[in-house]
């Protein structure tokens, strides 16, 4: 038996599609707002050159509609990647 096969590295794959997105949504749901400035202060100096471009409201409503996005999508993802068929195989 081989320690790595074809089918164990695409359930890997689907595993690390439907979790990462999980986690960097969590990450955006619960950050502070200090690092929620920082990343709105480093996105602003490199695409506008200064670091209060988009107003802090916007941008912290963008990053919790993001993370509730994300969120939905590994559902999604968990549910048609790993889920559905685990389930109907039984």
């Amino acid at each position: 038996m081989e320690l790595l096969n074809i089918g164990f590295a695409l359930l890997v794959v689907k595993i690390a599609v439907s979790v990462l997105p999980a986690a960097l949504g969590i990450f955006l749901l619960t950050s502070s707002e200090e690092k929620k400035r920082e990343m709105r202060n480093s996105l602003c100096n490199k695409l506008f050159g200064v670091s209060n471009a988009i107003p802090y409201p916007n941008f912290a409503r963008f990053l919790i509609f993001m993370g509730f996005l994300l969120i939905a999508f590994s559902a999604t993802a968990s549910w048609f990647l790993v889920l559905s068929k685990m389930l109907s195989a039984q």
